[in-house]
This record gives C-alpha cells, sequence and structure tokens, in this order.
C-alpha cells in the first residue's frame, strides 16, 4: 500500500535545501539523502547539478508572474513512500527499484497536473523503515501565472462547484492507487494490492503510538462504551437512554451536511456528537463522522453515525427472526409443543385469574353483611344510653354551681376595694398632720445650719429597740 500526503510550505528555499543539501538519516543502505532526481520546468546549474539556491531563484521567478507575487504558500510537499511489500530494497537492488519508483511517480504527476506545473522529484530510501519514498516540491504558481489549482492534489475526495456545475475530484491518494494497479504489474513484474482506508472505525497513528506506550486513549474508551450500549439494547431510543445512564455518555443531535443537490442546495444528514467524562477526569467530545475542509475524515466512523446504527439494529431483527424460522423448519414438532405449552400455561392463567376474582367478590359481600350489622348494633346501643341517662337535670345542675362561684367572686373583689380605700384615706390623714407640724417649728439661720455640725447620738441610743445590737 502506497502513502501519500501533502503539506503546504510557505519558504520554498527551505524545502529545497531539506531535499537535496541535508545529510541521510539512515545510512544503513546508502549514505546520499536523495538517490536520484526527476521534475518538469526545472533546470541544472551551469554544471548540469542539482542546486538548491538556483531552483529557489526559477521558483520565485515563476511566481513574479501571479497577479499576487507575494503569495503565502509558495511550495505544496507531496510525499509517495512505498510498503516492503511493493518495494523491498537492498544494497543490491537499491538503484533499480528507485528508478522505478521514480518512473512511477514522475508518469502519475504528467497525467495528474497540467505541462505548466514547475516541480521537483527526488527518491530517498534513508528513513527507518528503509522504506523508497519519493518528495515532490512543486511550485504553488504555474509558469503561465496562473495558480495551481489545489483540487488536483488534495488527500481525499472532494466535490466542488465551478461554473454553477458540480464538479467531483476523486483525490490524489485514491488516483494513485488507480495507477498503481494499472501500471505497477507492467513496471515491475509484480502485483499492486490497494488496503482501502477503513472509514468504519477511525483510528490516528499517534493514538496507536500512545496504546503502545500503555497512555490513556479516549476515543478508544468512548468507542467501548458505545459498542456496549448497543449490544445491551434493541432500539435507538433505548440506545440513547441506556448510553446516558449506564455509561455515562450523553448524546447531542444536530445536522450535518454531506453535499450538494442538482440544484446546488445542501443535502443534511442526522448526526450524532458524544460528549462523556473519561478517566482522566477532563470532559471530551467527539462527533460521530464528517469531513474537514481539505478533505480529510475526522469523528470516530461510519459505524457510529445514527443511520448505521439503526441499520445494524434492523439487520439484528432480521437474523433473529431467520433463526426463528429456521427452528421451525427443521423442527416443527418442538415448535408444535412450544405452541401447546403456550396455550396451556394461557388457560391456566386464565383459571387462577377467575379463581382470584371470586374470592375478591365473596369478600365485598361478607364485608357488606358485616357492615350492616354493625351499623345496627351500634345505632341500638346509642338509643339506650340515651334512655337510661338525662342530660336535662345535668345541665341545670352546672349552670347552678356557675353562678354561686361568680357570687362569691364578686363579694371579695368588693371587700378588697373597700379596704383599700381606708388604706389610702390614714396615708393621707398621716401627711397632713406632720405638713402642720413642720410650719410651727422657727426656721434656723443658713448660717448656723451651715457650720454647726451635727452631734453623732450614741449607739446605745440608735440602737434602743434592738437590745442585741445592730444587724446585716
Amino acid at each position: 500500500m502506497s502513502i501519500v500526503k501533502v503539506i503546504s510550505s510557505t519558504n520554498a528555499g527551505a524545502n529545497l535545501n531539506y531535499l537535496i543539501n541535508e545529510k541521510a538519516h539512515n545510512t544503513e543502505l546508502t549514505s546520499h539523502r536523495s538517490l536520484l532526481f526527476n521534475g518538469q520546468n526545472v533546470y541544472g546549474d551551469y554544471a548540469n547539478k542539482v542546486n538548491a539556491r538556483y531552483l529557489a531563484d526559477q521558483y520565485w521567478a515563476v511566481r513574479q508572474r501571479a497577479k499576487n507575487p507575494n503569495k503565502k504558500v509558495q511550495v505544496y510537499h507531496l510525499i509517495f513512500s512505498f510498503s516492503q511489500q511493493e518495494f523491498n530494497p537492498t544494497k543490491q537492488n537499491l538503484l533499480q527499484q528507485a528508478r522505478q519508483a521514480l518512473k512511477l511517480v514522475n508518469d502519475f504527476l504528467h497525467q495528474l497536473l497540467p505541462s505548466t506545473a514547475q516541480y521537483l522529484e527526488a527518491v530517498q530510501c534513508d528513513s527507518e523503515g528503509k522504506n523508497l519514498h519519493v518528495h515532490v516540491s512543486c511550485n504553488s504558481v504555474l509558469t503561465n501565472g496562473k495558480v495551481l489549482d489545489t483540487n488536483l492534489i488534495s488527500v481525499n475526495s472532494r466535490t466542488v462547484t465551478k461554473n454553477k456545475k458540480l464538479v467531483h475530484y476523486l483525490g490524489i491518494r485514491n488516483n494513485f492507487d488507480n495507477y498503481m494497479t494499472k501500471n505497477f504489474k507492467k513496471l515491475t513484474g509484480r502485483e499492486f494490492k490497494p488496503v482501502k482506508e477503513n472509514q468504519v472505525n477511525l483510528v490516528n497513528s499517534k493514538a496507536v503510538k500512545i496504546d503502545e506506550r500503555g497512555g490513556y486513549i479516549w476515543k478508544e474508551d468512548l468507542k467501548e462504551r458505545i459498542l456496549d450500549a448497543f449490544n445491551n439494547t434493541d432500539n435507538f431510543e433505548d440506545f440513547e437512554t441506556v448510553l446516558e445512564a449506564n455509561n455515562g455518555v450523553k448524546v447531542k443531535h444536530r445536522q450535518a451536511s454531506i453535499g450538494k443537490d442538482e440544484h446546488g442546495k445542501k443535502i443534511y444528514r442526522d448526526a450524532i456528537t458524544y460528549t462523556f467524562i473519561g478517566d482522566d477526569f477532563t470532559s471530551h467530545s467527539a462527533r460521530d463522522f464528517g469531513y474537514a475542509k481539505g478533505g480529510g475524515k475526522r469523528g470516530l466512523g461510519l459505524s457510529f453515525t445514527p443511520q448505521s446504527i439503526q441499520q445494524e439494529f434492523k439487520q439484528r431483527q432480521r437474523k433473529n427472526q431467520q433463526s426463528i424460522q429456521e427452528q421451525t423448519e427443521t423442527n416443527p414438532d418442538t415448535s408444535r409443543q412450544t405452541n401447546a405449552e403456550q396455550l396451556q400455561q394461557l388457560r391456566q392463567q386464565q383459571l387462577l385469574q377467575q379463581q382470584i376474582n371470586q374470592r375478591f367478590l365473596d369478600e365485598e359481600s361478607e364485608d357488606d353483611k358485616y357492615g350492616n350489622q354493625s351499623r345496627k348494633s351500634i345505632q341500638q346501643y346509642t338509643s339506650s344510653k340515651e334512655q337510661q341517662f338525662d342530660t336535662s337535670t345535668y345541665d341545670a345542675e352546672t349552670k347552678k354551681r356557675k353562678l354561686d362561684n361568680q357570687r362569691q367572686r364578686n363579694q371579695i373583689r368588693r371587700q378588697n376595694r373597700k379596704e383599700a380605700n381606708r388604706n389610702t384615706d390614714k396615708s393621707s390623714k398621716k401627711q397632713r398632720s406632720n405638713i402642720n407640724q413642720c410650719a410651727k417649728q422657727p426656721k434656723q439661720s443658713r448660717h448656723t445650719a451651715r457650720h454647726e455640725p451635727k452631734q453623732p447620738q450614741p449607739i446605745i441610743k440608735q440602737h434602743e429597740h434592738d437590745i442585741g445590737g445592730p444587724r446585716f
């Protein structure tokens, strides 16, 4: 399987210097960085050698012909890598296989790109895996001043509207696989086996490396949770509830465009975004499947879309029905027995239900009889008690007692008021007599009252009334 990559570069000189002048990364098979060169609309220096500085000047001169000579992207770097099954280089056959790889890529680019394209090709075999690969440095501007159509070198397929018409581009990866199936055997004598990309379950190469180191991959954890909910349910509604309740994954529906129709209107499908908290205690979200602007695939894979999940549920139901039909066809006696057993069980259930209903009816009738008898006995008891005990006499006695108690309370209140009035009269008379005595005594002068100190009385006279002495 050949791998194709496309990288946009903003510095043509650095890109060409990387292909030509840098040292070899692995010198087991060769000490040269690049084994062979080829290209289109590129020229060697005065000694007919590949010179990075001289090629960069050629690329710059072509870009000056464009309307915008100061383009940000100067070069598109294409990489065509071959597996060990396609080319197995050794020291003996290294140059032969390098020529074959370079010829395949050169002929393919001649068919794919216009004749005004400017690019350099370099074959290398200095990687860690010792795989043959071809680097291509393609100028972003054509020799006629026009810009290179990037749809021709997009890795994945895409559909674009041009002049109000839909134009479908297969992608450089698929185009190269088709070219290899037709021409690889003619050139090398060996068969080419293209490997289809797994769109059902997308796995990132970085995730594989993390898994090899024993790290946590949250996307793989999410896939396991989704598959667990799928295996424990039979329809899509139960799948969503079980996925959120048991596996902690929330499902959010949205509309995703899948292209345009003949009139140029977008076509949408029901898409899903999964969100959950992983084992690393961080929130993660992933879409089911989609395409990036560059044509790359992203998300979990086609098998995690709602359409594929519903289709799997339908297929499972069909398989279950087919298995049941096959069992009935192969073993009709057993099917009859099972039907007879089911009928017997239904009859037994019906009999039990009838018996239970009859018991309920009997108990209700007994309760009605008992209730009527109890009501009659209660009425007879109340009537007999009313006849034996006369409440009118009892009420008259209680009224008399209440009246007597009120009379006694009123008498006590009157006596208390009379005593209080007498005490107030006595106190007022004493105050009047004291006032008269004070008026009869002669007034002392202020001078004598100030300077003549009071003579203290003896202690015996102070406490004549109490022989035991003073108390605290």
